[in-house]
C-alpha cells in the first residue's frame, strides 16, 4: 500500500504542517554542520566519492592565486603593520563587519543563483532530455544509451570506473574485466541496471567534494539524493506501476538543486568579502578593512539558503528538461511536490517522492540521534506513509541500490 489513505482534521494538518517544516530546518541545519559526519553504514561505496575526497582534502597543483585571494593577502600584510586596537574595540568592529558580509553575501548568493542560466548553476549539465526520451521506452537498446556516454566524456569515465570495480561487478554476478569500450560496460551492466544508474551517474561529476569548507557536507547531499530516489523507487515498486526506476529519476532531480547552493557557496562568499573590502576601503574604513582579514566564510548562512534557494532552481531543472507525452507524468509528480500538493491529491509517482524525500531525512537525523522522536507520527503522517512500510524500507538498506544480476 503507497499511502495510509488517511484524512486527518485541520488541527491534526495543521500540527503535521509545523513538524514538517521544523524538521526540514533541522535537516538542512544538520546537512552544513561540520559536528555531524555521515554515517557511513548504509553507503553505497561504489556510487560515492568519498573515499576519494573526505578522508584527506586534495588540493589541485593548477590552483592558482586568484585576484580575490591576491586581495585579501595584501589585506593581511597591510593589517600586520598597523597598530592593532584594543581588544574589545576590534571585537566590536569584528562582529560589525561579520553582520555587513553576512548581509551582502546572502543577497549576492540568492541574486547569482536565481539569475544563472543552468550550465552556468552546476558548471556543466548532462542531457537528461536525451535519457528520458529513450529510457523508458520498449525500444530501448545499448546503442542508443551508448549516445550519452559518446558525448559525455565524464559520464564515460564514470561508467568505465564502476564496471572495472571487482566489488560491483561480484553485485550483478559478473567478474571484473579490463573494460575499455563504454559499450561493453553498457552491456555488462545490462538494460535494467542503466535505466537505474544512469541518472546517478550522470549527474556524479556535479558535485564538488574537494572544497575544504563543504568536505563534510558534500557527503551529506549525495547520500540525501541515493535515499531519495532508491526510497522513491522502492514506493513504486509497492504501488507496482510500469516503470518503479523512474523514481530513480525523480529523486536525482527533486534534490540536485541543493549541489548547486553548496558547489558556489565558498566562491560567491568570498566575492562578497572582496565586494565590502572594496568598499571599506574606497570609504576609508579602515578598521573594518583591516577585520575583513579574519572574517570566514559563514556557514550559519547555508542553512537558510539551502531552504530558501532550491525549490527555485529545482523549477529551473525541471524547466531546462525536455519531456517527453510519455514521461510528463515525472514532470508533474515533481511539481506537485515543489507547489506543496497534498499527497492524497497526487499521482502515485508525486506521492512516493514525498515519501522517499520524507525517508530520507528521517533516516539521516536519525542516525545522528537528532530527529525528534515525538515528531516521527506526524513526520510519516504529513506524507501519508504507512508504519510497515517504513519498517521494510529499513531493513533494505535504501543507501545502497539494489541492482539485477544478469
Amino acid at each position: 500500500m503507497l499511502v495510509t489513505n488517511r484524512k486527518y482534521n485541520s488541527e491534526a494538518t495543521a500540527l503535521a504542517q509545523k513538524v514538517a517544516n521544523q524538521t526540514k530546518e533541522r535537516h538542512a541545519k544538520w546537512l552544513v554542520s561540520h559536528k555531524y559526519i555521515l554515517d557511513q553504514s548504509d553507503v553505497d561505496s561504489s556510487l560515492s566519492r568519498q573515499s576519494e575526497f573526505c578522508d584527506s582534502v586534495i588540493l589541485k597543483e593548477e590552483e592558482r592565486i586568484t585576484d580575490n585571494q591576491r586581495l585579501l593577502l595584501e589585506c593581511e600584510s597591510e593589517r600586520v603593520e598597523e597598530r592593532r586596537q584594543a581588544a574589545e574595540d576590534r571585537q566590536k568592529v569584528y562582529s560589525t563587519v561579520v553582520d555587513d558580509v553576512a548581509q551582502v553575501a546572502e543577497q549576492l548568493i540568492s541574486e547569482t543563483l536565481l539569475n544563472q542560466s543552468i550550465i552556468k548553476l552546476f558548471g556543466r549539465f548532462p542531457d537528461l532530455s536525451y535519457f528520458i526520451s529513450c529510457a523508458y521506452s520498449p525500444s530501448l537498446t545499448y546503442s542508443k544509451l551508448s549516445v550519452l556516454t559518446t558525448n559525455d566524456n565524464q559520464l564515460r569515465t564514470s561508467l568505465l570506473t564502476l564496471v572495472n570495480n571487482e566489488k560491483f561487478c561480484a553485485r550483478i554476478g559478473k567478474l571484473a574485466r579490463d573494460i575499455n569500450d563504454p559499450l561493453i560496460g553498457i552491456g555488462t551492466l545490462g538494460i535494467d541496471n542503466c535505466k537505474i544508474l544512469f541518472p546517478i551517474l550522470m549527474v556524479k561529476p556535479i558535485l564538488r567534494w574537494h572544497n575544504p569548507l563543504t568536505k563534510t557536507i558534500a557527503p551529506k547531499l549525495w547520500q540525501h539524493m541515493i535515499l531519495t530516489a532508491n526510497v522513491t523507487r522502492m514506493r513504486l515498486e509497492d504501488a507496482g506501476v510500469k516503470n518503479p526506476e523512474q523514481g530513480i529519476l525523480l529523486g536525482v532531480l527533486r534534490t540536485i538543486g541543493q549541489f548547486a547552493i553548496a558547489n558556489q557557496f565558498p566562491q560567491l562568499f568570498e566575492d562578497a568579502l572582496v565586494d565590502k573590502m572594496r568598499f571599506y576601503r574606497e570609504n576609508h574604513h579602515r578598521d573594518q578593512y583591516y577585520a575583513c582579514a579574519e572574517v570566514k566564510p559563514n556557514l550559519n548562512l547555508l542553512p537558510q539558503l539551502l531552504l530558501k534557494l532550491e525549490q527555485s532552481i529545482t523549477k529551473r531543472v525541471i524547466e531546462a528538461v525536455e519531456w517527453t507525452p510519455s514521461t510528463k507524468h515525472l514532470k508533474h509528480a515533481l511539481l506537485d511536490d515543489l507547489e506543496g500538493t497534498p499527497v492524497l491529491e497526487r499521482s502515485e509517482y508525486g506521492a512516493a517522492l514525498a515519501q522517499g524525500q520524507a525517508y530520507s531525512m528521517y533516516d539521516m537525523l536519525d542516525r545522528s540521534g537528532v530527529f525528534v522522536e515525538k515528531h516521527k507520527p506526524f513526520w510519516f503522517a504529513h506524507v501519508q506513509m504507512p508504519a510497515d512500510a517504513l519498517q521494510d524500507i529499513r531493513k533494505k538498506h535504501p543507501g545502497k541500490i539494489a541492482l539485477v544480476n544478469s
